[in-house]
């Protein structure tokens, strides 16, 4: 499998993930436009601005017209940063190529908000994978991926920052294998795969205080402490928990506990 020189179509979602759009547009990959769904969060928003502000073509689409607000960019390279629709076989049949972007070590953690489980489950590692996109949730060829370490103290944005850190490189680097000769991505192994479709929400994040603090710090740690904090109920009253190290190293740009 090989790339030309194809315009590439970004479908974009993601927000916090547009270094990897500014990183193409800075390399001179030939970029038609960036599809966006229409509703969008106020972050996402500020991501779409900051593309914008680069001189790149946003376009905002439904679900329900996606099919045709693709069919003009009919025969590009078709890329995928956190979009939230799965796409139909009639849009995939619109691109010679179509590429996914996917903040995890696939197969591992498929689906849209798998993130949190990464640290529940205490996983040591974690990272983003670049692969071709099927009919199914995540489960496309392998192109290319790229590893970061966790430790008991990363959160979930910390774990987001590791991880959306490697991609701009991840992307270059997995669109250029693909223009070389006789390179063939490799089929997920499903034997190892775990999936987590449902998007999480923020009764998501209500915990059991008849739990021990140890028994629920990785919990804790995967709600985001402002969108989604860990909360439990006092006499009817919502309390939210909040955890820091008053010795925390300080680096910067860190999020960690």
């Amino acid at each position: 499998m090989t790339v030309k020189n194809r315009p590439l179509l970004i479908l974009f979602g993601g927000r916090d993930r547009e270094g990897i759009i500014l990183r193409l547009k800075s390399l001179h990959y030939p970029i038609r436009a960036v599809v966006a769904p229409e509703r969008a969060s106020e972050k996402l928003v500020q991501s779409l601005a900051r593309i914008s502000m680069e001189g790149l073509r946003v376009v905002r689409c439904r679900k329900a017209s996606l099919v045709r607000t693709l069919e003009e960019f009919r025969g590009d390279t078709l890329l995928s940063i956190g979009f939230p629709y799965l796409l139909p076989r009639a849009a995939l049949d619109l691109f010679p190529l179509c590429l996914n972007v996917h903040p995890t070590l696939l197969p591992q953690y498929r689906g849209p908000t798998s993130g949190p489980y990464i640290l529940m489950n205490r996983e040591t590692e974690s990272g983003s994978t670049v692969h071709l996109i099927d009919e199914g949730m995540d489960s496309g060829p392998i192109v290319l991926q790229a590893k970061a370490t966790l430790s008991r103290f990363d959160t979930i944005r910390s774990l987001r920052r590791k991880v959306y850190s490697l991609e701009p490189d991840l992307v270059v680097q997995a669109l250029e294998r693909l223009k070389g000769p006789g390179f063939q991505p490799v089929p997920q192994d499903e034997s190892r795969a775990s999936v987590y479709p449902k998007a999480r929400t923020p009764a998501d994040s209500e915990i059991d205080p008849r739990q021990t603090l140890l028994g629920l710090f990785d919990f804790i740690r995967a709600c985001d402490p402002d969108d989604f904090p860990a909360f439990f109920y006092v006499e009817g009253q919502k309390v939210c928990i909040r955890l820091w190290r008053p010795d925390r190293p300080q680096v910067d740009g860190e999020d960690t506990l």
